[in-house]
Formats: C-alpha cells, structure tokens, sequence
C-alpha cells in the first residue's frame, strides 16, 4: 500500500484539487440557483411560484447521473439533430466534459439550495420585514439589506452539509471522463490491477476531504453565532 500511494500520490492529489474546483464551482451555481428559486417559491404571483415549485420537483427526482447523461450525451446530440443553428451554439458548449458536470449538479443541487433557502427566510420574523418596509424600503430592499443576510446565516449550515454532498457526488462525473479523483482511481486501477488499493486510496482522499470541509463549515459557523450573540 505505501509503495502504491507513493506511486500514485501526485495524480490522486491532482485528481483531488480538479474534484474541489468541481464542487466549488457547482456550489457558486446551486446557490445562486436556490437563491432565485426561493424567491420564486415565496413570490406573490401564482405562475412565479408554479415555475419554482415545478424546477424543484423535477430536479430533486431525477438522479444526479440520469441528468449528467441528459446534459452531456443528450442535449448537444439533440440539438444538432434538429439543425436549429441556435440551439447548437447555445448547447454546443455542453461537450465540455467539466461544464456538463457543473451543470448538471448545479441543476440537482440548486434544487435542494432552493429549499434550505426558503426556509431560511422563512424562519426569519415578519415584524422584521413590515419593520423594513415601515422605514420607506421596497420589498427588493428590505429583503437585500434585512431579511437575506440574517437567512443566510440560518442557512449557512445545511449549505454546508450540501457541499459535502456534492463535494462526494463529484464521482460521478469520471463517467463522462472528466479526469478527477474517482476516475483517476480508476486509471490507477486499470493499470496496477490492484483495485482494492485503488479505491481505498480514493476513498481516504474523500474523508480527508470531507473532514476538512465540515471542520470549515464548523469554525464559521461558530463565528456566525459568536457574533450574532
């Protein structure tokens, strides 16, 4: 087994830094997403809220992998097949292995970030909202400058344990070839044909991992209570 990781430390330490920027960048897209969607879902008119309601719904059943196939083997293939030159420049871009990852998860993802957002701000008191709006502030105002940061704190936490998530739900792209952990374990697996090693190694990177990411989310978190105390 040392001689092994010794072997194969640098490209699972490479594979591992592609699986983070992997997940940041999913992350930056759920939570832009979820903020949207959470929006939509508290919104004052029916059809806003029936969109938000409906990509939510969607999004959260279909598995991470189903979808990552949609995006990456379907839509480019579908939308050359129909001819329509706008959308094969608009989906054409979706045969970049790591952007059809982004993505898809941010797809799946922001559906779960949509829902921990709305509750969120829902858990926030209504005195403070007609408060805002009692002091001249639009609704748009009162939510960036009142409502949104204190949810955002709330949320703070289970964004966090979604980040795990999709930190481990990174895998899946190697189906697609995108060169991160996972598939360099299995490249290290097809060559050395030592699969237990190779997995095993892949997996102590993930706890590694993870371990270090809930230790970050705890520490702000803890800063996050410390000053609002």
């Amino acid at each position: 087994m040392a001689q092994f990781t010794f072997d194969y430390l640098y490209l699972y330490t490479v594979g591992a830094i592609v699986g983070i920027v992997l997940t940041l960048a999913t992350m930056a897209g759920s939570i832009a997403i979820g903020l949207f969607g959470a929006l939509g879902r508290l919104s004052g008119h029916r059809t806003v809220r029936a969109l938000a309601s409906a990509y939510v719904a969607l999004f959260r059943g279909v598995p991470p992998l189903v979808l990552l196939y949609i995006i990456y083997f379907g839509l480019p293939t579908w939308a050359h097949d129909l001819g329509i030159g706008f959308l094969v420049d608009l989906l054409s871009p979706l045969n970049n292995r790591l952007l059809a990852a982004v993505v898809a998860f941010a797809a799946n993802s922001g559906a779960y970030s949509t829902e921990i957002i709305r509750a969120s701000i829902e858990s926030i008191p209504g005195e403070q909202a007609e408060a805002a709006r009692s002091l001249g502030m639009s609704y748009g105002l009162a939510m960036r400058r009142v409502i949104l940061p204190q949810a955002m704190r709330v949320a703070f936490a289970p964004l966090g344990n979604e980040f795990i998530t999709v930190l481990k739900g990174t895998s899946l792209a190697s189906v697609i070839g995108v060169t991160e952990l996972m598939r360099d374990a299995q490249l290290a697996a097809a060559a050395t044909f030592k699969n237990l090693m190779a997995y095993s190694l892949a997996a102590i990177f993930y706890v590694i991992m993870v371990i270090i990411l809930q230790y970050i989310v705890t520490s702000v978190e803890k800063r996050f209570t410390f000053a609002h105390s």
